[in-house]
């Protein structure tokens, strides 16, 4: 139970999955209308506003296109922070972990060019992987032997790895062709090829796709994700149980990074063809959004990485169109984190006075 100001919030033992999802669409409908309000504000049109929003995520083909193209890395993001929260293990790194596994891509791309494309991309993805497993077990591993705050470090991490990624861009790596903050393309080896003709979606929804299933089978079909799970539900109940702690926090946090490194790898090879910082729009930090909104399960972590594609993309289309600010796209997405939060407090918790004796 937690006091504060004379009021207590206390757990509810049971919550309908019905006042779940009528929690979630009351907080996305009052999300909608503070962000109406904001729009009045910036003086546009809001009834325009939201049907240009609307035409810029599915009015067309390459809208359809787009929004897929800007879910895709959020699926992967989602679904790292979904296997960390199931744990109650707070991920906020993933957008450092993101980076961790496009900076191991550019890495091999450019270190093994004798690679034909499919053990190219292999290796490629193999040491995303690697890069993202390790970034995350670093926290776990602070956590399990000094008891440091993995919200703490994780947050930390995102900028060490940003920072450094600074470097190689202004140095080491950058493209001695370009005065950006840039490196050169990679080698079309190392590219995968689209899958629809005439848009940009490229195998990394492929990808995304086939995670979603391995983290479903993890998390609900395998003794690890029932450990996962168990350890988020009661960390002492579970350690009663038999279940190692210590080995359950490091393996949980280094498949989270793993995961969230596996979207940093598809936009380099997939999308960009190269590393810079704007490679990610804050896909990381949206991935936390995700996955709540997809209520922690992998399924659902699709559908709302899609909806906050669609935001994104239907606010560069609301900009055009309105000369509404790109900034408060982000505002937006704030709202709806915020509205969300606020939404999964009520259902799980009540409020109660507390009446001091």
């Amino acid at each position: 139970m937690i006091r504060i100001f004379g009021y207590s919030l206390e757990k509810k033992p049971t919550t309908s999955p019905i006042m779940e999802f009528v929690a979630v669409l009351i907080a996305l409908l009052i999300a909608f209308g503070v962000s109406a309000l904001l729009i009045a504000s910036a003086g546009a049109n809001v009834a325009e506003a939201f049907r240009s929003l609307l035409r810029g995520s599915f009015g067309s083909r390459s809208a359809i296109a787009e929004t897929i193209i800007q879910g895709t890395p959020l699926i992967l993001t989602g679904l790292a922070v979904t296997v960390a929260f199931r744990g109650q293990l707070w991920n906020i790194g993933a957008e450092g972990q993101f980076f961790a596994g496009a900076m191991a891509s550019y890495l091999v791309a450019t270190s093994l060019p004798e690679l034909s494309r499919v053990p190219m991309v292999l290796t490629i993805f193999l040491a995303a992987l690697i890069a993202g497993g390790v970034l995350g077990a670093i926290p776990a591993i602070l956590k399990v032997r000094f008891g440091a705050s993995e919200v703490i470090v994780t947050v930390m991490l995102n900028f060490v790895v940003l920072f450094f990624l600074s470097y190689l861009l202004s140095g080491p790596w950058q493209d001695p062709m370009s005065a950006f903050l840039q490196t050169s393309r990679i080698t079309e080896t190392a590219r995968v090829s689209r899958i629809i003709t005439g848009t940009r979606i490229h195998i990394g929804i492929i990808i995304a796709l086939i995670s979603v299933v391995v983290v479903w089978f993890l998390l609900f079909k395998t003794t690890l994700g029932y450990e996962i799970r168990a350890y988020g539900i009661n960390p002492i109940a579970s350690k009663y149980k038999g279940i190692p702690p210590l080995r359950t926090i490091v393996l949980t946090l280094a498949i989270s990074g793993a995961i969230a490194a596996l979207a940093g790898a598809g936009e380099v090879v997939g999308l960009h063809g190269r590393l810079r910082l704007d490679i990610s729009t804050g896909f990381g930090f949206t991935g936390i959004i995700v996955a709540l909104l997809g209520r922690l399960h992998p399924f659902l972590v699709v559908a709302a990485a899609l909806f906050m594609g669609a935001l994104w993309n239907g606010s560069l289309a609301m900009q055009i169109t309105t000369g509404v600010p790109i900034a408060l796209a982000y505002v937006i997405r704030g709202v709806v984190l915020v509205a969300l939060l606020a939404a999964e407090t009520l259902t799980h918790y009540r409020i109660r006075r507390v009446c001091d004796e």
